[in-house]
Order: structure tokens, then sequence, then C-alpha cells
């Protein structure tokens, strides 16, 4: 889908290239954003007809993003950057969108419908006096990237907290709340996927950042509100990336937290186990002995040697676990 943001009569316009087809010309040459989402090969070569820009393939774009391939080339800078996407499913994702900029038009070419770029639209479409070029796109498009970033971020946080209180709380591991073990492997588990959240944060801000810089370096010397707009968005992509390293090492600490919580609750079983064992060997001992089959044991023809044995087994039972309460072991 090949979707074009124009000005016309003083306001600003969106239409499908598919379906312009009388006045497709036109519409491009006055585009300040064409965005083209899952675009076919017809329309990857009409706009290298009409716009005289190389389109990238879909091979090409990841090529791009994997060697971090940012270029100028005939007055057009190509820009590929790692977007985040599918944030509220169990695996949070980047892909690679490529930005394609000129005097006058922003092409961005992508396999994905981030949150952002929907937002993006419906700005541009309210304010269409601020964006008047390919550059003012660029750049309010990046700003809504790093508002979507910085929303992620507070809900990371936001779970980090919860599963801290459930972490460090005083009835963790009460019976009222399950069984402890169960209860554990579902904050390993949540702690995974937020790790995975923080890292695919990470990635995407790292890709924006490098992105960021090029374009500050590419932009022409008069352009002095875009160079600070673009400052400040670098500025806010190094604060975004420390609070992810923040974040990991908080990860990090919640996950030794979370082992050394499941470790007590073993050694308090391994304990109630030894301290069983411990009860029955002494009455053990004593019904082994008696259970031996020689034929010289005197105590065999006892009239009171069952409950002698018992009485006995009773006594030293009653012994060591008087010893081990004094110890503290109980």
């Amino acid at each position: 889908m090949m979707t074009a943001y124009y000005h016309e009569d003083g306001a600003l316009k969106t239409a499908l290239l598919a379906r312009a087809k009388d006045n497709r010309a036109a519409i491009c040459q006055a585009s300040v954003w064409i965005d083209l989402q899952n675009p076919l090969p017809e329309e990857e070569r009409y706009l290298k007809e009409h716009l005289g820009i190389a389109i990238p393939t879909r091979g090409e774009i990841w090529r791009n993003q994997a060697l971090n391939r940012l270029y100028k080339e005939d007055g057009t800078t190509f820009m590929t950057a790692a977007i985040l996407h599918k944030i509220n499913s169990t695996h949070p994702k980047t892909s690679a969108v490529t930005f394609i900029l000129t005097e006058r038009c922003l092409v961005t070419i992508r396999h994905i419908a981030p949150t952002s770029f929907s937002h993006f639209q419906q700005r541009l479409l309210n304010n269409p006096a601020v964006f008047m070029n390919g550059p003012d796109v660029l750049e309010g498009l990046l700003q809504e990237m790093f508002m979507r970033v910085a929303w992620h971020m507070e809900l990371l946080v936001d779970g980090l907290d919860d599963l801290s209180r459930r972490i460090f709380d005083d009835h963790a591991f009460e019976n009222k709340q399950g069984n402890p073990s169960i209860l554990m492997r579902r904050v390993l588990q949540k702690l995974g996927s937020l790790a995975d959240l923080n890292s695919k944060i990470h990635e995407s801000l790292q890709s924006l950042e490098r992105m960021l810089i090029f374009s500050r370096k590419t932009a022409r010397p008069d352009q002095i509100e875009l160079q600070e707009d673009l400052d400040m968005l670098i500025s806010d992509a190094e604060a975004l990336l420390s609070q992810t390293n923040f974040m990991a090492d908080k990860i990090n600490f919640q996950l030794d937290a979370t082992l050394g919580m499941i470790n007590v609750e073993q050694n308090l079983i391994s304990k109630i186990f030894s301290t069983v064992a411990v009860f029955f060997l002494p009455p053990t001992l004593i019904s082994s002995i008696y259970g031996m089959n020689f034929a010289h044991m005197p105590e065999l023809h006892w009239q009171v040697g069952y409950p002698v044995a018992l009485s006995l087994m009773v006594a030293v039972s009653t012994i060591t676990y008087i010893y081990f309460k004094r110890r503290g072991w109980l």
C-alpha cells in the first residue's frame, strides 16, 4: 500500500496512489511524505521512475539494517533503523524500516504497522502547517517514535516495580498464595519477558540514535532549527539508553533475588526432610537391632520386651527433638 501526504490549496491531503491513477504523478511531485507499507513491486518501480529514487527491496532493507547502512547519494539520504513493534504480544520484535529523505519529501518503506506511524499520521493531518517538507516530517516521525519508546519504558518500570513487590513481599512463600515454586516460576517467566522487552527497546534506541547522529551530520548549515531539534532528540536517545542500562541491572538484580528465594525455599524443604530423617534414625536403629535373627538374644524372651522397645524409641526421639530445639535448629 502506497499512501501519499501532499499539500493542496493550503491543506494537507492524503491519497492512496494505487487509486489516484489520473493525477498520480502530480501527487507524487507535491508530496511531503510517501509511506509504503508492504509495497508491491510495481509500486516500487513507479516511485523509482517518478521520483528518481532507487527503492531498496525487502532483502536489501534487511541487509542494510544488519549492516547499519546510512549513506547519502545525489542529495538523497538513505537510512535504515530497527523499529519496535508487537509490544503487547508475548515476544516483542524489532523490524527494519527504511527512510529515504530528500529536500522536499520523505519516503518510508516498512513491512510492519507500529503504533507510532498511525499516531503521527493523525498528527500530520491535524497540523499541516508544521510539516512543509521531508525533513520536517522525518523530525516529527522520530519525535513520535521516541514518545512511544518512553511510554514503553514506563510500562517496563511498572512491571519491574510490581515484580519487586512480589519477590520481596513478607508473605511471598505462604501457602495461602499457592505453591511457592509455581509462584517463583511465574516471576521468572515475567522477568524473562521484561528482559526481552528491555533488550528490544535498547536495540531500537541504538539504531535510532545512529540515525539521528547521521541526520545531524548531513543537515545543511542553514537548517539551524532542524539541527537544534535533532540535538534534542539525540539527548533524549542517550537518556533513554542510560535508562535501559539501569533497567538491565535491575532485572539482573531481581533475577538473582528470585533464584536466591528459590534456593531458600529448597533449603527449607531439605531441612524438613533432614529433620524427619534424624528423628526416625534412633528408633530405626533400635528396631533394626531387635529385628536381627540371632539365636541368643535374651531380650526376645522378655514379656515386657515389646513395650520397653517402643518406650525406648519414643524416648530417644523426644531427646533428639529437645536437643534440636535448644540448639535453635527447629
